[in-house]
């Protein structure tokens, strides 16, 4: 009995532990600000999180963004601004030049990855995350 006792109390305490200590990894979603470029041209891809309840993104460290496919990278807005040590708005812009030898009529896919932290609110725990995203963009 002591036994069976001993195992209920540490499973009762495995599990408020870990829900203490998990929190969701936020989701990613990434859009152009236009559907449709020319070739050479340049645009603006916002990555969004979309964190669980009491989960933030922290503005240190800095968020990186890797165009792995499909435009060039040239670089990350400031998103630093605002007061206080998270993100205002949970979203960073990313600027890119479509490639100059782009086909018209074509569709390119833009891949890549975006390294951030997020941070639990109620016990300030926080963790880094590296996620891929995806975007469409038609060439005219």
């Amino acid at each position: 009995m002591k036994t069976l006792l001993s195992l209920f109390i540490f499973a009762f305490i495995f599990t408020i532990s870990s829900e203490a200590f998990s929190q969701a990894v936020p989701k990613v979603t990434a859009k152009t600000n236009k559907k449709t470029y020319s070739a050479g041209e340049t645009g603006v891809i916002t990555v969004s999180f979309k964190p669980a309840k009491n989960v933030k993104i922290p503005k240190e460290p800095d968020i990186t963004i890797n165009i792995t496919e499909g435009v060039s990278g040239t670089g990350i807005q400031d998103y630093t601004g605002g007061a206080g040590e998270y993100l205002n708005a949970n979203f960073v812009k990313y600027n890119f030049t479509v490639p100059a030898n782009a086909t018209s009529g074509s569709t390119v896919k833009i891949s890549g990855t975006v390294k951030f932290g997020y941070c639990n609110a109620d016990d300030g725990i926080c963790k880094i995350a590296n996620k891929n995203f995806t975007a469409t963009i038609k060439i005219k």
